[in-house]
């Protein structure tokens, strides 16, 4: 049952090997896989355990399976491999492997509600609100319940790539806009409306006009007639062909 009360089938499998704890979302199946090749040998006795309790007990007679992993779990005692069916927030915790020959390993699990995903969109804070030569960018949600977190960052259109939450920045950058997104253990948030990089200054001395560059200040009008137009603020002069520009405040002019 999802967060609305509807039905679903879910088709993510994870598989866990030991180490750092691992994440998983309700109602995904989950397979805790030993490796095999290092357990000692023979084997004649498997007990998967849930904390202190059983989940499933074995020897050559046959399975016997334990409380609610009744009906959703299964062990293959050549692999050692378990499966376990439609997790549940009940399943998070230690899961520990015995042999007849002694311990073989645990494995932390942690599974986390789907009422929480997607991961919520962040939003971009300017810190301090009013800076000129040096701030942050603050990549900020609500991330209560999700796990560890983790931040990426866009600058204009270009890739995405790795940072953290706070994004520091220097009047030397000349990216325009940023956007953030959150990465959780099994999911990505949606990108973060651009924000405006506060530290930005347009290059000036060159505009683009229909396709062609000009150059102000030392450019050397050609000896054909052109359209030249002031710019306001500039010393220079914006000058084109006479067939690329009609504007009504352009002159004609010769060299």
């Amino acid at each position: 049952i999802d967060c609305n009360g509807k039905t679903f089938q879910s088709f993510l499998f994870f598989v866990v090997a030991q180490g750092e704890p691992q994440y998983f979302e309700v109602g995904t199946t989950l397979t805790l896989e030993p490796d095999v090749s290092t357990v000692p040998q023979p084997i004649n006795t498997i007990r998967w355990k849930y904390g202190t309790g059983l989940v499933v007990d074995w020897d050559p007679s046959g399975h016997t399976y334990f409380g609610s992993f009744e009906g959703r779990t299964t062990l293959d005692p050549k692999t050692l491999q378990l499966v376990i069916n439609r997790l549940t927030l009940a399943d998070s915790g230690q899961f520990s492997l015995e042999t007849n020959l002694g311990t073989v390993g645990t494995h932390e699990v942690k599974v986390i509600s789907k009422c929480v995903y997607p991961p919520p969109t962040p939003s971009i804070k300017t810190q301090p609100l009013a800076c000129d030569v040096s701030c942050a960018l603050k990549c900020t949600a609500d991330t209560t319940d999700l796990g560890p977190v983790s931040y990426e960052w866009k600058k204009d259109e270009g890739p995405w790539t790795e940072g953290v939450e706070l994004k520091v920045m220097e009047s030397s950058n000349t990216s325009e806009k940023f956007s953030c997104r959150l990465k959780t253990s099994v999911r990505t948030s949606k990108a973060s409306i651009p924000k405006d990089n506060p530290l930005y200054k347009p290059v000036t001395g060159m505009s683009t006009l229909k396709g062609h560059i000009k150059l102000f200040g030392l450019q050397k009008p050609p000896q054909e007639v052109t359209c030249c137009f002031g710019l306001s603020g500039t010393n220079g002069l914006c000058c084109l062909p006479s067939s690329a520009c009609c504007p009504s405040k352009a002159r004609d002019c010769r060299r």
